[in-house]
């Protein structure tokens, strides 16, 4: 795709179909882009839906050529044209796949937990790629999975563990032996139990997916202090959809079948929880079903460039937009009355009033999208219904107002009548696998210790429905001494890289009084280790055992089962190996809890009621190690689940409330509602509709009793606990649009910044892989053209970024101290000049700029500069010489301006000048909204 210096008033995003011209008329004094879309290829309106008959090969082919767009005019920094400059001449042996063995599994290097094949010759991995039989990936893979030998096999895995010997960060380490390792981690808990404070024993995971363990193993101890990172993913998509349907944190399109693809910030086709499966589904229901795919976004990703329609609103303004399309269905009766009606808490015309001065010269005037443009894309929204369905993710949900942005995109598909429909917006009863027909063995009883840390009192609606954590307010409490930890464990968590406020986290880590005593256990000494007492070599994914599931996108659960491909290299173990052993030198009722049973056995029972076919099979176990994965094809794809009757059981022990119509069983709990004459089970909400209105979200604002409606919606919710008492918020209990405070009357050298990910990366855990390294290493600055014009900066000039903290969560969450000023760091970094970003915005790409985790992650050629961490590692045993003759963008300069040559070096990162900005509802961490000075370095 030819992305070059508009004329005037004038950007270009390519679509599937050829280029979409988009007006972007900047008038004088406005750095908005205002985008007006108009088709210049060589297909008519017409040909962009395919009719009756299916698509054949050849215009599918037509449709994918012209979709690839054209080149860069000039290469994206950081982006290597591949192959390499010194690339490999020489092909595997012609018999490298004879005599090989294959085993199944599933990846962990993104959240989307594809189904692998791992090819094993000679008890060693030769090669990963999918698995066809995972009903969600089916059989694809992405640049992170085929680069798992780069992870397993990498010189400079952790193999052994260490214990430090200077001060905490000094970088010195000596190498330990597992008995000393969990003996002196059992005298430290031993001692925490001693103290009577169990909250000071906190376990900070980054991506888990051995969530049985983490839980048997704290709930045994008695901590309840587990903190994750979900209010750095999630948090605000998660706590809005849990508005209206209670029952469920994700939503997942059914965009295989859907007409109209309505997207709002999500990169599904580089960058999304759902990835490969969501990816996949997206093309299919555009060339086979003829699915219009509609982009708002701030800066133009894959899926934005490869969109029939792509628009640049101004940054954080998205929600604007879905009410000013909300405004158009309903005054222009383009709604489904019969859903309104039946299966929403709220009527037309309270509809109406509540929205009527939503209107799209409203929301241009925020957004700068033309009011006409608004108008069009409500319209063919809705006359496409109810296969139609929304699809957001980071790219609105990431901002102070995240949660705002969501509950007005998702009301679009209540007013069309698309909520549960084939083709529209749907969801899962299940985060996965059906966890109440395939259950873990059972473990300790949940522990009742309230934790500070765990469940802040600032933040809502972070856990009165599921436990969403506030990661991003750890160390910013443990700094203001608000807690402290006596043993802290990290798993798989990079903080000092991808947490905000690097220097914070920093200071945190190395202060002993706030932390006490860090066991970090990670696969790689990176940043985190690199900060702890002790380091603990972890199993890879490919090394260990797990029963696990993603989001499913055939609308069915699935399961599928991680298993050892081979042997852990040197002495890794996986934490269901170092968990027992923990406790059992615990003693006492910790130990009680461990029983000796083998892993192995452990996942047999876990999996014993999975179905199979005896006469190919021996047991679940040996059905799941040649299959890799269970659908079951007699379970009913979950559309209108809320349509499902209730049995005669149920409505002959019921109780109707004639005047709502629900149904509540002997004790009060509702279990469905009367729907033109039949029992059925409704949504599972206090009123057994889809909640637009929300007393729930209004009442726990002000931290009210909830209880009777959590009882009627029997599902998910609670009362926020005691020590919240003093946090109160006015939460409105209708969607509606929130400006951002420090977004208005920005100065002229201030600019939006916003953050996002390479299609070949993953936050801080992707940057050891040589071969997505290659691709991606370096991420230089995203500005418009007419902004580097304004500043006086040209094309690869270097700039300085001062970072200011948001005055709109100042305003809202006084009492955590966070201020409105300046952060202290600093960002020095490169600019990539580009019309592919909004005017108003600097987009930089988070996931490089290690300063550990190997010398690929920090683009070094050798690795004789390793010093004591070396012991932990088998350097002579685990070699890659093309790494050491290959790493052509090493960058001899240390990334020093007037030095520096461009696409070289390991990158910068952006979280340095990126604020502790937690939206106080949901616990969001905001990061598309950072103001930031922009100074130019001569």
């Amino acid at each position: 795709m030819k992305v070059g210096s508009p004329k005037q008033g004038e950007v270009r995003a390519h679509n599937r179909r050829g280029f979409l011209k988009l007006g972007a008329l900047f008038s004088a004094g406005l750095a908005g882009c205002q985008s007006g879309g108009k088709s210049v290829g060589t297909a008519s309106a017409a040909e962009n839906r395919w009719k009756e008959r299916p698509p054949t090969e050849e215009e599918n082919l037509r449709v994918w050529t012209e979709g690839k767009g054209k080149p860069y005019e000039a290469q994206a920094p950081g982006v290597c044209p591949l192959p390499g400059p010194n690339r490999k001449t020489r092909f595997p042996d012609p018999d490298k796949y004879k005599n090989v063995e294959e085993v199944h599994g599933m990846c962990q290097l993104c959240s989307a937990v594809c189904g692998i094949t791992g090819i094993i010759k000679d008890g060693r991995i030769i090669k990963v790629e999918g698995n066809p039989n995972d009903p969600n990936s089916r059989g694809k893979l992405c640049a992170r999975g085929q680069s798992a030998l780069n992870h397993q096999y990498h010189p400079e895995r952790l193999l052994y563990p260490l214990r430090r010997v200077g001060k905490r960060g000094e970088g010195k380490w000596k190498r330990i032996s597992w008995d000393e390792a969990t003996g002196e981690i059992a005298s430290r808990l031993q001692a925490v139990q001693k103290s009577g404070k169990l909250e000071e024993f906190a376990f900070h995971q980054g991506r888990s997916r051995t969530k049985d363990a983490v839980a048997n193993f704290l709930n045994a101890f008695g901590t309840n202090t587990a903190l994750n990172h979900r209010g750095l993913c999630s948090a605000a998509r998660r706590a809005a959809n849990l508005t209206y349907l209670f029952e469920s944190d994700w939503d997942l399109g059914d965009y295989e079948h859907s007409k109209y693809v309505l997207n709002f910030g999500s990169n599904m086709f580089e960058a999304h929880q759902g990835h490969i499966a969501g990816a996949v589904r997206l093309q299919r229901g555009r060339f086979e079903n003829g699915a219009k795919l509609v982009t708002f976004d701030v800066r133009m990703s894959n899926t934005a460039g490869n969109s029939d329609e792509f628009f640049m609103p101004s940054p954080g303004t998205d929600g604007a937009i879905a009410l000013a399309m909300v405004h158009t269905i309903l005054f222009e009766d383009l709604y489904d009355a019969a859903f309104i009606d039946e299966w929403t808490n709220v009527t037309l015309d309270e509809l109406k009033e509540e929205f009527k001065d939503c209107t799209p010269a409203w929301a241009e005037q925020i957004s700068t999208v033309p009011a006409a443009v608004i108008a069009r894309i409500a319209r063919e929204f809705a006359a496409a219904a109810p296969r139609a369905t929304t699809m957001c993710n980071r790219g609105s949900s990431a901002h102070v107002n995240g949660y705002w942005n969501d509950r007005a995109i998702i009301l679009l598909n209540a007013l069309v009548g698309s909520v549960g429909k084939h083709g529209g917006f749907n969801w899962m009863f299940t985060g996965g696998y059906d966890n109440k027909r395939f259950k873990p063995p059972k473990g300790p009883g949940k522990s009742k210790t309230p934790s500070i840390l765990a469940d802040p009192p600032e933040f809502a609606l972070a856990n009165v429905w599921n436990s969403m954590k506030v990661g991003e307010i750890v160390y910013w409490y443990l700094k203001t001494k608000r807690a402290k930890m006596q043993v802290y464990m990290t798993y798989n968590l990079d903080s000092p890289l991808t947490w905000p406020e690097t220097e914070v986290t920093e200071n945190v880590m190395l202060d002993e009084e706030a932390i006490n005593f860090h066991v970090c256990i990670n696969p790689f000494l990176n940043e985190t280790g690199s900060m702890a007492d002790m380091v603990l070599p972890w199993s890879t994914y490919l090394e260990r055992w797990d029963v696990d599931a993603r989001g499913a996108y055939n609308l069915k659960p699935y399961l599928s089962m991680r298993r050892p491909m081979v042997e852990p290299l040197g002495e890794s173990k996986d934490i269901r190996e170092i968990f027992p052993e923990i406790a059992r030198r615990v003693g006492g009722s910790m130990a009680a809890a461990y029983p000796m049973t083998p892993v192995r056995e452990y996942m047999a029972e876990w999996v014993e009621n999975v179905p199979y076919d005896e006469s190919k099979y021996d047991s679940p176990m040996d059905f799941l190690a040649k299959v890799g994965a269970f659908e079951d094809p007699d379970e009913a794809t979950y559309f209108e689940p809320y349509m499902r009757p209730l049995s005669a059981e149920q409505v002959a022990g019921a109780t109707l409330d004639e005047a709502t119509g629900i149904l509540t069983d002997k004790d009060g709990k509702g279990i469905g509602v009367m729907h033109n004459g039949r029992a059925v089970v409704g949504f599972k909400t206090p009123s057994r509709k889809m909640e637009v209105y929300s007393r729930f979200v209004a009442m726990t604002g002000k931290n009210q009793d909830t209880s009777e409606l959590t009882k009627l919606a029997n599902s998910k919710g609670k009362n926020r606990p005691a020590y919240h008492e003093g946090h109160e918020y006015d939460i409105h209990p209708w969607p509606k649009y929130s400006p951002i405070d420090e977004h208005q009357n920005m100065a002229d050298d201030q600019l939006v910044m916003t953050s996002f990910k390479w299609n070949v990366h993953n936050h801080g855990r992707t940057a050891n892989l040589k071969w997505c390294s290659e691709i991606v290493h370096s991420n230089p600055a995203w500005m418009h053209p007419t902004t580097a014009k304004r500043l006086g900066l040209k094309d690869g000039d270097w700039v300085e970024l001062t970072g200011h903290r948001s005055l709109y969560l100042a305003k809202l969450t006084p009492g955590l101290g966070l201020g409105s000023g300046e952060i202290d760091k600093r960002l020095r970094i490169p600019i990539w000049i580009t019309p592919a970003v909004h005017p108003k915005a600097i987009a930089i790409s988070n996931s490089l700029g290690h300063w550990e985790y190997t010398s690929v992650a920090q683009a070094k050629k050798g690795n004789e500069n390793l010093g004591s961490k070396a012991e932990g590692m088998d350097l002579a045993g685990y070699r890659d010489p093309d790494w050491e003759r290959n790493m052509w963008w090493e960058d001899p300069s240390n990334g020093q301006p007037g030095k520096w040559t461009k696409n070289r070096g390991n990158g910068w990162a952006q979280n340095a000048v990126l604020p502790i900005a937690a939206d106080p509802i949901s616990g969001q961490q905001a990061f598309h909204d950072t103001v930031v000075t922009v100074r130019k370095i001569t």
